[in-house]
Formats: structure tokens, C-alpha cells, sequence
């Protein structure tokens, strides 16, 4: 691009997940779609926007319609219009509803019969797309806020998730008799030494940290409350229920597993979260940055299930090593654990 006189870049891509690879790309731009001009009544008609219902099946042939007056459209009545005008960058969505070598009725049996719409989606209308059981929503996460603010202590024994990055995110969760649990605690610290006076104030049994990048850092504090600390290592090879080392302070889980048994208490609505507030808002926004997508080997073919990143999702694992903990918790771990030595 250095020694070009036009200093252009182009991209091209069928997408796969929303706000992901060349669908963000693409949400960067004025975004240009071909639309077409109806005949019969003027409107101006995006098919990929109104699809299915832009096709009308009539004596055994499927066409293209205006959804405003069923009347018959031409492909080659049309024109690129941006719906983010005046961005720095042009994109063009391309489907197959404008091309003049796809049957719509072809595009219409797919449709009908896709075992997963994503593929349909991506390949044949250029469209981002994930499964709604695959990517939980904000509104979802949201929907789960009691009345309660954001506690600073609890007298009763919790469980509690850290993930590391620039900052420590951190979960807790308190077991409850009618639900999985409540989370009566989320922040964001800047030190290690912060979590110590976390591991007292909430009375913490069992924590589960992320072990990287700062493994040092991790086992340091696991050792100052050892017995009652554990790093995470996700490992993809590790199937069924965590292995929890008691003696190296470790567990090892697979990742989608475990994002699977997490995300799974949200969507039974088996959580029950702090009022709404902007933690309580970043913490929703986290676990909706992760999307479940499934992946193929290129030389063996084998197919496999992997959770891909958005955006920011440190809460979305913290939440999962709490929700480990809480699960250890549920089989009776805390058991015996004299109140005092917590």
C-alpha cells in the first residue's frame, strides 16, 4: 500500500459471527447494500433485510417481490446505498438474492431445510449470523437483576472467580437453596492484594483463578490460602468434569464445557444478579462477547464446538471460575469446613 497511488486496502470475506472478522471490517464502513426499485409501487426494497419474505412462491415459481405491493422485481434495477453515510471507509454487502445465476427458489429450499441457518446465512446471504442458544444477549443477562446493590461483605460462605488481564475481574457468588446462586459481588482491582481482603470479607471457600499470563502472581496467592485457591488451565483435550489437584492448587476444565455449564445457569434463569448498574451493565456486555462457533479441521475434517471472542469478556470467565467453585460447592465441599478458618 506504501507505493500505491490509491492507497487501497481490500477486503473480502464470507462473514461467520457478528462484531467478528470481516463483519466488524465491515461495520466500519458506510455499509452498502443494492437495493431495488419497485415498478409497480416506487419502493425502494433491501432483499436481504426483508428476507424470507421477499420471496413469494406463485404457480410452482419462486420470484423476487416487493414486500409492499407483491410486484415482481428486476435485479438490474438498482443502485448501492449506504446506510452509515460520510464513514471514512466503502463496504458492499454481496448475496446471492441479487444474483441472476441462483434460483430464489433454490435460495428458499435451503433456507427451509438447513440443519443450522448459519452457514445459509453466512454463505448464501452475506450475512453475520449466530444461533440464538450460542451467544447469550444482554437483555438476557439483564433480565436476571434483582434488588439487591453491589455488597461489600457477606457472613455467609462464597465462591469466587478471578480473570486476569490489566485489571483482575472478579465474580462472587453465594450458593442459594432455591437456585444455583446469587452473585452478590463484581469489581475490577488493580492488585493481587486486593483479592486477600475479598478471600475475608466474602468469606470465600473456594476461588478459581485464571493462571495466565501472571502465573507467579496466581500461585503466590493461591499458596496464601491454599486449600481454598485453585489456578485454571483451560485444556482442550480434557473431557467431562474439571480435575481439581488439590496438591499443585490447579483444576484443569475444557474451555467450551465449561462456558457451556456457565452460560447454561444464565439461560435457566438459575442466577440471580445485583440491581442494574454500570458494573452490573459491563458484566452483561462481557458475557455477550463470546459466541459459541463451530469449527473444521482442513486436513482431518473433524468438527468441534469453540467459543470465539467479540470483545471484551473478562467477566464472562470469571463468572465461569466462580460457577466451578459454586459447582465444587454444590457437592458438599464446604461440609465440616469450621466456620472460622474462612
Amino acid at each position: 500500500m506504501a507505493h500505491s497511488e490509491f492507497k487501497e486496502v481490500l477486503m473480502l470475506s464470507n462473514p461467520s459471527l457478528p462484531d467478528f472478522g470481516i463483519d466488524r471490517a465491515f461495520q466500519e464502513t458506510d455499509q452498502r447494500f443494492w437495493l431495488l426499485k419497485c415498478d409497480g409501487c416506487g419502493r425502494w426494497c433491501n432483499l436481504v433485510d426483508e428476507f424470507p419474505g421477499c420471496l413469494h412462491e406463485r404457480k410452482g415459481r419462486t420470484y423476487r417481490a416487493c414486500v409492499g405491493c407483491n410486484r415482481e422485481l428486476d435485479i438490474s434495477k438498482g443502485q448501492w446505498v449506504a446506510k452509515k453515510p460520510g464513514a471514512d471507509r466503502r463496504g458492499y454487502q454481496h448475496s446471492q438474492l441479487h444474483s441472476a445465476y441462483v434460483d430464489p427458489a433454490e435460495l428458499l429450499r435451503k433456507f427451509r431445510t438447513a440443519r443450522t441457518l448459519s452457514n445459509f446465512y453466512n454463505l448464501c446471504l452475506g450475512l453475520a449470523y449466530v444461533e440464538a442458544e450460542n451467544r447469550l444477549s444482554v437483555e438476557e443477562v439483564l433480565a436476571l437483576c434483582g434488588d439487591a446493590g453491589i455488597a461489600s461483605s457477606c457472613g455467609e460462605v462464597c465462591c469466587m472467580g478471578v480473570d486476569q488481564g490489566s485489571d483482575l475481574h472478579v465474580t462472587i457468588l453465594k450458593p442459594h437453596y432455591d437456585r444455583a446462586g446469587d452473585v452478590v459481588h463484581l469489581g475490577v482491582y488493580k492488585d493481587w492484594e486486593d483479592l486477600d481482603g475479598l478471600m475475608k470479607r466474602f468469606t470465600v471457600g473456594r476461588a478459581v483463578v485464571d493462571a495466565l499470563p501472571e502465573q507467579r502472581n496466581a500461585r503466590a496467592f493461591a499458596e496464601r490460602h491454599a486449600g481454598r485457591v485453585f489456578l485454571n488451565f483451560y485444556n482442550e483435550h480434557q473431557k467431562g468434569a474439571p480435575q481439581w489437584n488439590e496438591k499443585n492448587l490447579t483444576v484443569l476444565v475444557n474451555r467450551t464445557e465449561s462456558l457451556d455449564a456457565s452460560g447454561k445457569l444464565i439461560q435457566d434463569r438459575n442466577i440471580l444478579l445485583p440491581k442494574e448498574c454500570d458494573v452490573v451493565r459491563e458484566f452483561a456486555k462481557h458475557l455477550h462477547n463470546t459466541a459459541k462457533k463451530l469449527e473444521e479441521d482442513e486436513e482431518t475434517g473433524s468438527k468441534r464446538y469453540v467459543y470465539v471472542k467479540l470483545g471484551a469478556d473478562h467477566f464472562r470467565h470469571s463468572f465461569n471460575y466462580a460457577a466451578m467453585a459454586l459447582e465444587k460447592a454444590g457437592q458438599g465441599f464446604f461440609e465440616g469446613i469450621p466456620f472460622e478458618t474462612l
